[in-house]
This record gives structure tokens, C-alpha cells and sequence, in this order.
């Protein structure tokens, strides 16, 4: 009775195995159907990134290549996290234009430095690059390949009337493949953006932000500014007119070739990013995307101050703008916006201190931003690290907004007097 029993669970088993695999078999077949490619264009990264876990661990089982589409998967995975950080900014402005004219359509305060086409310095250049040159007019910053090609970033001086051989910016990781351009450095000669084609970039350029370090004497590490900024496309040409309260940037996401998308937009004074319980998925990849400038407007009055003050730069002959290096209220019927408006000597010395107070503020102000973001993705040893770096820096700023409106009150008085 027992052998009879052993038998048949014994042929059991034997047809259970081939229908087994055979449904194994199936559902390993069963892929999502999506175009991977297509949901990153269209900002669906986790939909391309289910799919392509799936797709190579079926490879892998056949054991053939994974390599394009482990390529996709980091882009996928990029795509996801950088959506969910995607920063609430508000975009006044987008032109479509020729690639070739986007220079000339930017139109910044002279204060602020100026952008020009890198072969009219470097005649041998035929790209699409542009190189930047401080508001001193002594220093001149732009890409060049090295001798594989590859695009690094270099620094030019003027010394005694003639430009230095270019250097090598020092501070960057540099991998073989990557390629840096377009650098703008702002006003407080610390703070550079520009545009990077590296691991960290989610397709194409995308935009970066670093600052010098006077201590090391070079960069520190680079952060991707993320979106809307940064897309699956080329996005690149960051530019701050600090004086005039506007940004530009230039992205050729949903342009056709030679043709690209020039955004202006209102920068933040402190980074501040969308909630996606409170928007959902779909309209913060709308947002994201910049499928409606009018979705990120926030505040429409704001929206229409800097509205005008766009259209007042653009109407602007060369040399007519209002010089403007700051902003300081003397009072109810006076506001200064250079240090020749001041009469009194002793007010001028205090302003030039107040001056480089308040670009030490917005520094600190951004390195803050840096480090409470590393802060939140980092690990726990990270943060142990971090930590007391955020701490000093918050007990500084205090410091400096402190000192800034004492000096404040020492000016108004000295000038009034």
C-alpha cells in the first residue's frame, strides 16, 4: 500500500515540474508595455524603471548584453529622484529661437559680467560654446578640449594688456568621457554655474553649481541644480542678472535640431522644492517639464514686476541701462544704487563694507542650502559629519545679518548728517 502511494505522488510531481516551469516561464515573458525610451521623454521614470529591471534580468537569464539598457536604468533611476526634488520656481518667459541667436537674445546688466561667442576669441572654434568675462573685464572663463577631445574649463587673465595662456580649473572629478561648457560666474566671484555632460547628468548637458574654495585654492565638488532647470535633454547657459532680479537658461528639450527654448525665470532667494503628496505625480511632471510657463506662477504680481523688468532690458540700447550695482534706501525719497550717489566720504567707506557683507551673506546663504541638502540624502554618517558645518554656518549668517543692519543704521546717519 505504501509503494502504491509513493508511486502516484511520485508521477504527480513528474507533471507538476513541466507545468510549473511553464508558468514560470510565462510570467518572466511578461514585460510592461512601455517604450522605456519614450516614458523617460516623458518624464514616467519609475514606469521606465520597472520595465527595465524586468527586461535585464531577462537578458541576463539568456545571457545576453545589458549594457544600453543598464544605461537607461540610470537614467530612469536619476530622472525619479531629481522629479521628486524638482524646484518651485517661476518662469516668466520662453523664446524659441535658432540655436545661433540665443547669445544675443540674453541681455544682462553690465555689472554682472557679459557672455560672448567663444570664437570671437578662438578662431578655430566652430561649436556652439561662449565664454565669460567678469565685470572687471580681467578675467575670461570658457571650455577647451584636451587632447582627447573632451571639453574642460579653463580661466585666461589679462595681465599687462595681454591674456594668459588658458589654465586648467582646478577641483573638478573628471572622468574620460565627460565634457564641461558655458561657465557664469556670479558677482561674488565665488559662485560659478555651468553646464556638464557627465554620470551626474540626467540626458545630455545638464546645469551645475560649485564654489570656490580660497582655502584649497580650487572648486568643491559640483551639485546638479536638478529640474526644471535640467531635463533629458541638453540644458545648459545658466545666467543670473543679479541687478535686475532675472535668470536665464537654454534647453533644447522638445526643439527641433538648430532650434532651442530660451526660459527666463525669477531666481529664489532660498531653494524651495514642489510637494508631490500635495500636487500628485502627473502635475508635478507637468511642472517639471515646463509644459505651461503660467503653471509656475505663483504669484502673478511678482510675475508681472519682473515682466517689465525683462521688457526694459530688451528695449534698452547698449550703454543706456541704469547703472545699478545695489540696492540701498536711504530713506522714504532717496535710494542709492551706486557708491558715487553717496556725498558723504565716510558713508562710502561704510557702503563698500556693506557691499561685501551682503555678497558674503548670499554665499553663505547658498553654501547653507548645499550643505541642508546633502544633509537630507546623505547617510547617517554623513549627517553626523555635515551636522556641525550646518550649525557653524547658521551661527555666521546670524553673525552677518546682524552686522549688515548695523552698518545699515551707521550709513543712513553718516549720510544724513
Amino acid at each position: 500500500m505504501k509503494r502504491i502511494l509513493f508511486t502516484a505522488i511520485l508521477i504527480i510531481c513528474c507533471l507538476a515540474v513541466p507545468a510549473q516551469r511553464k508558468r514560470t516561464k510565462a510570467k518572466a515573458q511578461a514585460l510592461p508595455e512601455i517604450n522605456p525610451v519614450e516614458a523617460i521623454s516623458e518624464y514616467k521614470f519609475a514606469d521606465a524603471e520597472n520595465y527595465l529591471v524586468l527586461a535585464i534580468q531577462q537578458l541576463q537569464k539568456k545571457q545576453q548584453p545589458t549594457i544600453q539598457e543598464e544605461e537607461l536604468l540610470e537614467t530612469a533611476r536619476k530622472g525619479r529622484i531629481k522629479l521628486q526634488a524638482t524646484e518651485q520656481v517661476m518662469i516668466i518667459d520662453s523664446l524659441v529661437m535658432p540655436k545661433k541667436e540665443v547669445l544675443n537674445a540674453i541681455k544682462i546688466s553690465s555689472e554682472c559680467g557679459s557672455i560672448h561667442p567663444l570664437n570671437s576669441i578662438v578662431k578655430e572654434d566652430k561649436s556652439f560654446s561662449s565664454y565669460f568675462q567678469n565685470q572687471l573685464g580681467d578675467k575670461r572663463m570658457y571650455a577647451q578640449p584636451n587632447k582627447n577631445g573632451k571639453l574642460r574649463l579653463v580661466e585666461s587673465l589679462l595681465i599687462a594688456n595681454e591674456w594668459s595662456v588658458p589654465t586648467p580649473l582646478k577641483g573638478f572629478n573628471e572622468e574620460e568621457n565627460d565634457n564641461f561648457d558655458f561657465p557664469f560666474m556670479l558677482t561674488d566671484g565665488i559662485t560659478m554655474y555651468f553646464a556638464a555632460e557627465n554620470s551626474e547628468s540626467v540626458g545630455g548637458y545638464d546645469i551645475f553649481m560649485t564654489r570656490y574654495d580660497a582655502d584649497t585654492q580650487q572648486f568643491l565638488v559640483p551639485d546638479n541644480i536638478g529640474m526644471p532647470f535640467n531635463s533629458p535633454a541638453n540644458d545648459y547657459l545658466y545666467v543670473l542678472d543679479e541687478f535686475n532680479n532675472l535668470g536665464y537658461f537654454v534647453s533644447d528639450r522638445n526643439q527641433p535640431v538648430d532650434s532651442v527654448c530660451l526660459y527666463t525665470f525669477i531666481p529664489n532667494e532660498k531653494r524651495s522644492i514642489y510637494n508631490i503628496d500635495v500636487l500628485g505625480e502627473e502635475k508635478l511632471r507637468s511642472l517639471a517639464k515646463i509644459n505651461s510657463i503660467k503653471d509656475s506662477w505663483t504669484n502673478p504680481a511678482i510675475v508681472k514686476e519682473a515682466q517689465k523688468r525683462l521688457l526694459e532690458t530688451r528695449n534698452a540700447k547698449k550703454g543706456e541701462q541704469q547703472k545699478r550695482d545695489f540696492e540701498f534706501i536711504l530713506n522714504d525719497q532717496h535710494t542709492y544704487y551706486t557708491l558715487s550717489d553717496f556725498k558723504k566720504q565716510k558713508a562710502k567707506e561704510k557702503a563698500q563694507w556693506w557691499i561685501e557683507s551682503k555678497k558674503d551673506l548670499q554665499a553663505r546663504s547658498q553654501e547653507l542650502d548645499r550643505l541642508r541638502a546633502r544633509y537630507v540624502s546623505g547617510t547617517d554618517t554623513q549627517k553626523a559629519q555635515i551636522a556641525p558645518q550646518i550649525r557653524l554656518n547658521e551661527e555666521k549668517l546670524e553673525q552677518i545679518e546682524s552686522e549688515i543692519h548695523n552698518l545699515e543704521k551707521e550709513i543712513r546717519k553718516l549720510e544724513l548728517e
